[in-house]
């Protein structure tokens, strides 16, 4: 049975990230005669994917009415029901993962995210950037190599994609605008959703064994499946061809890690490029970057000027909707019934 939870009088929101100069969370949400905090200071950098814990959850957001953030904090049932003034989350980001969507239902928490096309845009760029610089062997023809007097080497090659089969694993929106963006360039693109969808023009909706057993680049587009279970684990990695690329700008929880470090160091997969990990920031000593055929970004994709402005202001948008007591497009939890 869903809870209802009353408003208080004046709304205060905390905004649980480190905010960066240039952001206006705090001054739009005045404009709307919002109250909004910052408990780790209005100029620093943006810290994303910290992850908080829950009893500093609790102790941070207790009082709070509305909550607006990005990182990798977990918002759980023990989060949920440990703050009863909290009725709404607005969440920076089209991913969700990290909050207890069912919780949020049985507790009557508003959730809602920011599905940017900007941000679509941007992760798809940032994806198609990584798929060319690990066929192009940027991880190989480093600066640091060419300084030190390495400037060709006869048994690296690059490859091209043109002719060469790329397999998208999730076919939502980012993955359509990668694929929309390479197909062009004659590339064959299959993909594999556990949602049951129709092929489209270009792309041909395949099992994830087909789809593991014919790419030459298999790039990841899905959000955490049940249980936080891999989906490149040790025996995907050893249904990939030999040599294949894999691309990761959607979950680290989608790839077993000591997996693929291993199969990096054995040539199964020639090129890794990711931009997560699991977790996040990971540690330095971690086995995957002891290895060279390793291209990585920090979890970067969506941190484009346009793409953060737009989602921040489809935060601002969905938080004050709520307040008000209505119910934005981007809704997660359950919709009210009207009597």
């Amino acid at each position: 049975m869903t809870t209802t939870r009353s408003a208080s009088p004046r709304p205060r929101v905390m905004i649980y990230e480190k905010i960066g100069p240039g952001t206006h969370l705090v001054e739009e949400l005045a404009t709307h005669g919002i109250d909004a905090d910052q408990p780790f200071g209005p100029e620093s950098t943006l810290l994303r994917h910290a992850p908080i814990s829950e009893d500093r959850m609790i102790e941070l957001a207790a009082g709070y009415d509305g909550l607006i953030g990005i990182s990798g904090s977990k918002l759980t049932r023990r989060v949920f029901e440990a703050l009863p003034q909290l009725k709404y989350v607005s969440k920076i980001g089209i991913g969700y993962d990290v909050i207890d969507i069912d919780a949020a239902n049985d507790l009557g928490v508003k959730v809602t995210n920011t599905p940017s096309p900007i941000e679509i845009i941007s992760v798809a760029e940032h994806a198609v950037t990584l798929i060319l610089a690990a066929a192009k062997r940027l991880d190989y023809y480093s600066l640091d190599r060419i300084r030190s007097g390495g400037w060709t080497d006869s048994v690296i090659r690059s490859r091209n994609l043109y002719g060469s089969t790329l397999g998208l694993v999730g076919y939502g929106r980012i993955a359509r605008a990668v694929a929309s963006r390479l197909a062009p360039w004659g590339v064959n693109i299959v993909a594999y959703d556990v949602a049951s969808i129709e092929d489209s023009e270009g792309v041909r909706m395949v099992s994830l064994d087909e789809l593991l057993s014919v790419s030459d680049v298999v790039s990841l587009h899905a959000p955490s499946f049940a249980g936080g279970k891999p989906v490149l684990d040790a025996g995907a990695i050893g249904r990939l061809k030999r040599g294949a690329i894999v691309v990761n700008t959607a979950r680290g929880v989608l790839v077993d890690q000591d997996a693929l470090s291993q199969a990096l160091a054995s040539g199964q997969v020639s090129v890794a490029a990711l931009d997560v990990f699991e977790p996040e920031p990971p540690p330095g000593d971690l086995e995957l970057f002891t290895n060279s055929n390793l291209l990585t970004t920090p979890h970067c994709a969506a941190n484009v000027v346009e793409a953060e402005a737009d989602m921040e202001r489809m935060a601002v948008t969905n938080m004050v909707e709520l307040l008000a007591g209505g119910e934005p497009t981007s809704l997660i939890t359950a919709r009210t019934v009207a009597p």
